[in-house]
């Protein structure tokens, strides 16, 4: 998922300009998901690099999927959005006999989002759903 956020005025220009249409879109001052954490602080909106489970997998989907939308992605850049983040969704994979498992990002992708002015964040979701 690539998660980018920064003024209402950049988010619409990105909007208007890009050929890409985000999967989720906000707004400062709307409501946010949970009600708790009160109206949304900043302007942003999501985009999914990747559907597959897995690091390898996913990191192979989003090279593919900036390479394709390379130019439309580089206008995150030039409008120098206050945060551009590229973030893995992982299973938690460790088991006793195994309990440091290594959770490798290829040198492609983190020159790809190197280029596009991203930092990458790994989300971790507990032990997949098919573990004893």
């Amino acid at each position: 998922m690539l998660r980018v956020s920064g003024s209402t005025a950049k988010v619409r220009r990105f909007l208007a300009t890009s050929s890409i249409q985000p999967d989720r879109v906000f707004w400062k001052g709307d409501a946010g998901v949970l009600k708790s954490r009160g109206p949304i602080k900043t302007s942003g909106f999501n985009i999914e690099l990747s559907g597959a489970d897995g690091i390898a997998a996913q990191t192979a989907q989003a090279a593919k999927f900036i390479r394709k939308h390379k130019q439309d992605l580089l206008l995150i850049r030039s409008l120098g959005f206050s945060a551009a983040t590229i973030d893995f969704g992982l299973y938690d994979l460790a088991t006793e006999d195994r309990p440091w498992p290594c959770y490798q990002i290829p040198r492609p992708m983190i020159l790809l989002a190197s280029d596009l002015g991203c930092s990458i964040e790994l989300s971790f979701y507990g032990a997949p759903p098919d573990a004893p």
